[in-house]
């Protein structure tokens, strides 16, 4: 193969990496935003204060960006919008989390409380 056929495959090569690379990361970010928000209405629903409760934005949007890469898996930080209500109050925020998400996982590695101290 001569120099120049073997830099056009070397191109094509890293063109083919990079948009797998970002792929993986889009999927990643999701499945993120997907287990927060889960996780919101479980530590919600579990509160023995809040009276209602959601994961509607209402001050932020949810976002997610990838931080770090690893055999492990894609680190992914979190941010997702909740409101929530109990007897006494009101609360609109954010939560601030991060998350682990492997092939086959997606893993809480921590965060912000979630909610009010009842």
């Amino acid at each position: 193969m001569d120099r120049r056929a073997a830099l056009s495959l070397l191109s094509i090569l890293l063109v083919v990496a990079a948009g797998t690379v970002f792929v993986l990361d889009s999927e990643a970010r999701r499945r993120a935003i997907a287990a927060e928000e889960t996780r919101l209405g479980t530590e919600l629903a579990a509160s023995e204060c809040v009276t209602t409760y959601g994961t509607s934005a209402t001050v932020s949007d949810e976002s997610a960006s990838v931080v770090g890469r690893s055999l492990d898996g894609w680190t992914v930080r979190v941010s997702h919008p909740y409101w929530y209500s109990t007897n006494r109050s009101h609360g609109d925020t954010s939560s601030e989390s991060v998350y682990v998400v492997g092939p086959d996982s997606v893993r809480y590695a921590g965060g912000e409380p979630v909610g009010p101290a009842c």
